[in-house]
């Protein structure tokens, strides 16, 4: 579709809904600290907008999610500690945003996770350790950012890692 404006707060008060499918729209404005209410949502689809600001705190009070899209926006501030909380997780697509600061040690966390891609941020500091807990993750995307140091040995940890892409850092 071509559907404009902002998500509206109103949102939050869908308790029952277990998808929210909003990509590939011109949506603008930030993510309502709403979302958080949504305590049925497994999947959440903000993929391809405009949105921007930053991922809210209350993202981590979702803990039915299993695919969480919010790619190809212009999302800025850092990836929230609260993403660890999210243990059903199996994909987690924060590409191509603008986001900063570091990868959160809670990260590792997730379980369940089986695709990571945070590529095409401004992400700095180092990848965290934590990350080599992610016993069941074949995709790891990380490279067009500016992190920094060495690359963890628990990384070798990954006996499920199909693909490893760290380059243009």
């Amino acid at each position: 579709n071509q559907l404009t404006g902002s998500i509206p707060e109103t949102f939050g008060s869908l308790s029952i809904l277990t998808g929210l499918y909003l990509y590939s729209n011109q949506l603008t404005g930030s993510i309502p600290e709403t979302i958080g209410n949504l305590s049925s949502l497994t999947d959440l689809n903000l993929s391809n907008n405009q949105l921007t600001g930053s991922i809210p705190d209350t993202i981590g009070n979702l803990s039915k999610l299993s695919y969480l899209y919010l790619d190809y926006n212009r999302l800025t501030g850092s990836i929230p500690g609260t993403i660890g909380n999210l243990s059903k997780l199996t994909y987690l697509y924060l590409n191509d945003n603008e986001l900063t600061g570091s990868i959160p040690g809670t990260i590792g966390n997730l379980s369940s996770l089986t695709r990571l891609y945070l590529y095409s941020n401004q992400l700095t500091g180092s990848i965290p350790g934590t990350i080599g807990n992610l016993s069941k993750l074949t995709y790891l995307t990380l490279n067009s950012n500016q992190l920094t140091g060495r690359i963890p040995k628990t990384i070798g940890n990954l006996n499920k890692l199909k693909h490893l892409i760290l380059n243009y850092a």
